[in-house]
């Protein structure tokens, strides 16, 4: 378990995580001296579970404690640590009361969706803790931290220590289950080179895992980052789940900006976005101050606004984020908390000009806050399920509709009656799928067919109706289809010659085929389905960079060099690709395949 100090400056944080760790959390000789903690300090300890019902006590467990400033100067600082954290250990002195840090403390910790913790009644040997317990509860009242359990404890006297371990006994048992096979999303709240190890950083792992040898991304124009090892709590692990307090050791480069108030992710899990619609809360509804600063995660990013109205706005940060839909910030203005915001769209649509902004208010005011698939598609109308991933959408549930497309229901509908009234339209006549497709404002023409009502079909390049006699023998039809699907799921498939014989299918079914416009014949041996090279020619956008090889290519494809070879060759005699004189290949810019496609 990991938990977050809070509250005003000098109300004992540092001197409650002394008294129950033994360790000492301010780490510089400058914050020793002065007795005020600077910058993010970490301990831990062991705590017993509760005894069972046979009085046998548990075994330990360690909790982790980030101790963050409570000078109002290092807000900043204090909200870096507080953004991964899941629970708080809130400091309230008894001779000292509510105060105004501590204020601004519960107003970040509310914003950010902190839930549960407890809340210590410090200095209790010199005051009555009663009063300054009953202010904390008057403040927190309407907060998502009125239920803290409360202690009251005296660091210099040791009175309450054991109530408090108690308490956080209790606290760990309410954690949420982990989430070990969840994307891992580090944001960085220490970044230092270290003699013998190079490049470390310290964060709080909030779910997924790391293990050694893992590679992380930190953006798509940064090097990767390999995890050379791991330390968990002043241990040396090979690897660690969340929720937990690591230093990780990294190999590669990092970004000239350095790592601290970025995130490092696993690989193709999430979308930097700098460009975010949200919905605000607190004196934010009031004034909109025209910029402001974003915290998130370990993040603080200055931002602009355009406000939308209905409680949303549109902000531009100044610094792409790995955001996802439901992601809590604490927004603050000359370093005081002014209100917060939840992630609503990390990917909007371009919004026009200011007028609107009324019709993009009236589409967020209904989203629920958190990801749901139903609502996103709905809202975008075609979007791939790795799009929506990679925003934090589970689309376990979701089915799609070819390839990886999910399309919303009002959608689905709309294109079956309109392709419908195109063919009656037509008097009966084909219509051709290419021109049909781009009419009813499809992403992708493999949605056209998927799309269609039962009784229209595509048939060579053509919107046909369904009982149209397909002049294929049945056991070319059937092959035709089957290729048809696999590459609707993202395969590139060729049957040898072996397979085909298998399967009763010669050349002169093949030929029918291409004559039909539903294969591609590559080579003598190697035919395909017509919509595979382009779908191949779109898999080398990764590619269009700079030349590559026919084995790059292959892997891209994740097929055999018996198709690589002539798919490779077909493209470049249609133009897709160029041959240069050292056998490298590079994606023309303008290249498209001249095939007729379906």
């Amino acid at each position: 378990m990991v938990v977050v100090t809070a509250g005003h400056v000098d109300h004992g944080k540092s001197s409650l995580l002394r008294a129950l760790t033994g360790m000492e959390p301010d780490r510089t000789e400058e914050e020793q001296r002065r007795g005020l903690t600077i910058d993010l300090g970490f301990v831990w300890t062991d705590v017993p579970d509760a005894p069972d019902a046979a009085g046998a006590a548990g075994a330990d467990e360690r909790v982790a404690f980030v101790d963050v400033p409570g000078h109002e100067r290092f807000l900043t600082t204090a909200l870096a640590g507080a953004g991964p954290a899941p629970a708080v250990l809130f400091a309230v002195a008894a001779d000292g009361g509510w105060m105004p840090q501590s204020q601004e403390h519960a107003a970040a910790l509310d914003a950010l969706g902190v839930r549960d913790g407890v809340l210590a009644v410090t200095r209790c040997d010199l005051a009555d803790p009663a009063p300054a317990l009953a202010q904390a509860r008057a403040a927190l009242a309407g907060t998502g931290l009125a239920a803290l359990p409360a202690v009251a404890v005296s660091a210099r006297t040791g009175a309450g220590l054991d109530e408090l371990n108690a308490a956080l006994a209790a606290l760990r048992d309410r954690t949420p289950p982990a989430r070990p096979k969840a994307p891992v999303r580090l944001w960085v709240d220490r970044a230092f080179a270290r003699t013998g190890h190079g490049l470390v950083v310290t964060g709080t792992l909030r779910e997924g895992a790391l293990a050694r040898g893992d590679v992380l991304e930190t953006g798509p124009d940064q090097p990767p980052l390999t995890v050379r090892g791991l330390h968990e709590l002043g241990r040396a692990v090979d690897r660690s789940a969340g929720p937990a307090r690591v230093a990780v050791n990294l190999r590669g480069q990092a970004p000239a900006e350095g790592l601290r108030g970025r995130a490092l992710c696993t690989p193709g899990t999430y979308a930097l976005c700098d460009t975010v619609d949200v919905r605000l809360y607190g004196p934010l509804l009031a004034r909109i101050p025209a910029r402001f600063t974003v915290h998130l995660g370990s993040a603080a990013v200055p931002a602009r606004v355009r406000r939308f109205g209905r409680g949303t706005a549109r902000l531009v940060l100044a610094r792409a984020l790995p955001l996802r839909v439901g992601d809590r910030a604490v927004v603050t203005e000359h370093r005081r908390v002014v209100g917060s915001a939840v992630v609503l769209d990390p990917a909007p649509p371009p919004v026009g000009p200011r007028s609107a902004g009324a019709l993009r208010a009236d589409a967020l005011a209904d989203h629920p806050g958190t990801p749901d698939v139903e609502h996103e598609t709905a809202a975008r109308r075609f979007v791939r399920a790795d799009a929506l991933r990679r925003i934090g959408v589970d689309c376990a549930a979701a089915t799609p509709v070819a390839g990886d497309w999910l399309v919303a229901p009002d959608e689905r509908r709309r294109v079956a009656a309109e392709a419908l009234a195109a063919t009656v339209d037509a008097g009966g006549e084909p219509v051709d799928a290419g021109a049909l497709a781009r009419r009813l404002g499809l992403p992708d023409r493999a949605l056209l067919a998927a799309l269609l009502p039962a009784e229209l079909a595509v048939r060579s390049g053509r919107v046909v109706p369904a009982a149209a006699a397909d002049p294929l023998p049945a056991a070319a039809r059937e092959l035709v289809e089957s290729m048809e699907g696999a590459l609707a799921r993202g395969e590139f498939l060729a049957p040898t010659p072996a397979e085909l014989t298998a399967l009763g299918v010669g050349r002169r079914e093949l030929a029918l085929a291409v004559q039909t416009g539903r294969l591609v014949r590559l080579s003598e041996t190697v035919h395909v389905a017509a919509e595979l090279p382009a779908a191949a020619a779109r898999a080398l956008a990764p590619l269009a960079g700079s030349p590559f090889t026919v084995s790059q290519a292959r892997h891209t494809w994740n097929v055999p060099r018996r198709i690589a070879l002539p798919l490779i060759e077909h493209l470049d005699r249609t133009g897709v690709t160029r041959r240069g004189s050292d056998d490298l290949r590079t994606v023309h810019p303008t290249g498209k395949t001249r095939e007729r496609r379906a």
